[in-house]
């Protein structure tokens, strides 16, 4: 009986055991096809929520690339319909608001997204200031396992609603004007005859066809261009079509024609013509091109192209003034979009004297060259001078080919800023040789060397190289050597010195530093790698070498002596700033050589006896630099001459003629320099 009980109750235990192993088993494939089912609905909503994503960023990224046909291509077909629009219609809406007004730099991303909602801002750079953070509401629809933006005319600008449209009104800030230092104009604003034609007034049939002829010879322009003209979709039988733009010192009779009239226009204007081309420059219409690497150009007509014009563009031009509004179907205002005053542009004062800027550019005579005068105790640059040249005022009143190609096809290049360019400087250079070897106690003024001949080499190792002469003087100290220019005695002088000694010295001045002027132009330069040859030591000394320093660098360096062995920074721009650099030379240095220069002037054989006046004390050398292609050949030779007053510093001059031939500098600026005081 007992053991049969046990039986029982093991019999029992094995099928609660198997019984509870079968819910276990249950529970289990309840729990795993729950979390299957769990696992597969999270992936298909992180998948979901991609796709989503891939929508709005693509719809970003064609905005921001303003590439408005792939943009569609995120919109719902549907929701555009209901906005009574196709998808050619919705690409020209945004083609017109973002490229017909010039919005640039669009930048976005999502903000927020979730159950199909999402909230986008967007950044972008209008013709009349920022636009930050607009923000963009949506919801997305699913079609054809795609989402798409559901669209309306919010997504051109939140603001908007079904049939809105977008207009900008525009105010031009004046201008400023370039001024000299006694406030006279060297860019202002000018009015000029602008010549048009009055549709109405041709007549009809024949007539208005002998009419158009007419003006097609008067006016240089084809009847074809006339027709073109007036068949712009705005002009009316009573609107005025302006065909063309003359100076005032044209004729205003040699235009009169039926059916013309003319009106007042204001245009950029400038005063000294050729005498300051180079430096001003001038204006001309905004390109696409210009306005895609500076939004700020977005709203203006014209903007600097060259010279100043160019450098102080920002400061001259100010800021357009207007406001972007949105108007409904009816043409009614709704909102607006963003508001700007105008701020006219400030004037610029230079340091600049318009009397000596056309009279260094009449001395230069039209041959190719460059002057700049400066104050060099104070560094302002008086005259910045740079010839052959071009009238600027012909390209705001629209150049024609032909003339542009007579300028830009003329091998003495009037385009070219020659104050801006690197030349050997020739034997001025000299001066700063012999000062640099008083402070290195090798040159002294009544130092004499024995030289013999007008050729001298330092021996065989310079092969067929030799150093020339003009001037076969058998005893030279520094003085007659600067008197007759010697290019011998200044290599002796710079080998005793070495390269080493001679160098430091060079680096007291400013080569390889870029001068804050507003004029473009490469730091002045040594030598392409230090001077590692006898040679070229030598050839340096005098001027010549690798030595590339352009007119206003020049006149920089030389400020030493006229400032005690202060170097003076130039100054273009009016400010009270002065920036020196002292002890660049010592001042006996400064003085034993300006005395030289002196007697370089005040001596019958001197080079620059010719500025000799009787009235005042001039310092002065001339320089040649000549540039040929191996030894013993005639090169093309630059004629240089620096002059500065001796007695108070009140100016100095450096003037520099290319390939003078039948002249020279310090002939051509004879009296130019005599008057200056």
């Amino acid at each position: 009986m007992e053991k049969k009980k046990r039986k029982k109750r093991v019999t029992q235990k094995k099928a609660t055991t198997n019984k509870n192993k079968k819910i276990i088993i249950i529970s289990s494939s309840i729990v795993a096809v729950l979390l299957i089912g769990t696992g597969s609905y999270w992936a298909y909503q992180k998948h979901d929520e991609n796709l989503q994503e891939e929508t709005l960023n693509a719809f970003i990224t064609s905005f921001e690339k303003k590439d408005f046909k792939k943009l569609s291509q995120t919109l719902s077909n549907d929701s555009i319909k209901k906005q009574d629009l196709d998808k050619d219609q919705v690409i020209e809406k945004y083609d017109a608001v973002f490229n017909g007004l010039n919005i640039t730099g669009i930048k976005g991303k999502i903000n927020v997204l979730k159950d199909n909602k999402f909230e986008l801002l967007v950044d972008m750079t209008t013709p009349l200031g920022k636009l930050e953070k607009e923000t963009y509401k949506g919801e997305l629809l699913k079609e054809e396992g795609k989402y798409h933006i559901n669209w309306n005319y919010s997504f051109i600008f939140p603001e908007m609603k079904k049939g809105d449209k977008v207009f900008m009104n525009t105010e031009s800030p004046k201008r400023g004007d370039i001024l000299d230092s006694n406030n006279r104009p060297l860019a202002t604003a000018h009015d000029y005859p602008q010549f048009g034609i009055i549709p109405e007034k041709l007549g009809k049939g024949d007539d208005k066809a002998k009419n158009l002829e007419t003006i097609s010879k008067k006016f240089d322009l084809s009847t074809k261009e006339l027709n073109t003209l007036l068949d712009q979709a705005w002009v009316k039988e009573d609107s005025f079509v302006p065909i063309k733009t003359v100076s005032f010192e044209e004729a205003l009779e040699k235009y009169e024609a039926p059916g013309i009239t003319s009106i007042s226009v204001s245009k950029r204007f400038y005063p000294l013509k050729e005498a300051a081309a180079q430096l001003v420059g001038y204006t001309g219409k905004v390109t696409a091109e210009e306005i895609e690497k500076d939004s700020g150009l977005a709203g203006f007509e014209d903007t600097g192209k060259t010279g100043l014009e160019q450098q102080l563009d920002e400061k001259l031009r100010g800021k357009t003034g207007g406001k972007i509004d949105i108007m409904d179907k009816d043409g009614d205002y709704r909102v607006t979009i963003i508001e700007e005053k105008k701020q006219n542009g400030k004037d610029v004062q230079l340091t600049i004297d318009n009397t000596l800027q056309e009279g260094a550019y009449k001395a230069l005579d039209g041959l190719p060259g460059s002057t700049v005068v400066t104050e060099p105790t104070t560094g302002k640059l008086k005259a910045v001078v740079s010839s052959p040249s071009y009238d600027p005022n012909h390209f705001i009143l629209g150049v024609s080919q032909k003339e542009y190609d007579t300028y830009a096809n003329n091998k003495l290049t009037p385009f070219l800023a020659r104050f801006g360019v690197g030349y050997a400087p020739g034997s001025t250079f000299k001066a700063i040789t012999a000062a640099i070897g008083i402070d290195e106690k090798v040159t002294t003024p009544d130092k004499t060397r024995e030289i013999s001949g007008l050729k001298w080499q330092k021996d065989s190792s310079w092969g067929g190289y030799q150093v020339t002469r003009v001037s076969d003087v058998p005893s030279v100290n520094m003085n007659s050597a600067l008197i007759h220019s010697d290019n011998i005695y200044f290599a002796q002088e710079a080998l005793e010195m070495g390269s080493k000694k001679y160098l430091a010295g060079l680096k007291k001045f400013p080569f390889g530093e870029k001068m804050n002027v507003s004029i473009p132009m490469t730091p002045a330069q040594i030598s392409n790698d230090e001077i590692k040859s006898d040679i070229l030591l030598a050839d340096t000394a005098y001027g010549q070498g690798q030595l590339l320093i352009n007119p206003i660098q020049q006149a920089t360096m030389y400020s030493v002596f006229a400032n005690n062995g202060t170097l003076v920074y130039p100054q273009l721009v009016q400010t009270e700033n002065v920036k020196k650099q002292d002890n660049i030379i010592s001042k006996t240095a400064a003085n034993q050589v300006k005395e030289a220069l002196v007697q370089t002037v005040d001596n019958p054989e001197g080079t620059a006896h010719t500025l000799a006046s009787g009235d005042e004390k001039i310092a002065a050398k001339t320089g040649t630099a000549e540039i040929k292609e191996k030894q013993d050949t005639k090169g093309q030779e630059n004629s240089f001459i620096l002059a500065f007053d001796a007695s108070e510093s009140k100016y100095l001059v450096i003037s520099m003629i290319e390939n003078a031939k039948d002249t020279s500098a310090v002939e051509k600026n004879k009296e130019f320099i005599q008057q200056l005081k």
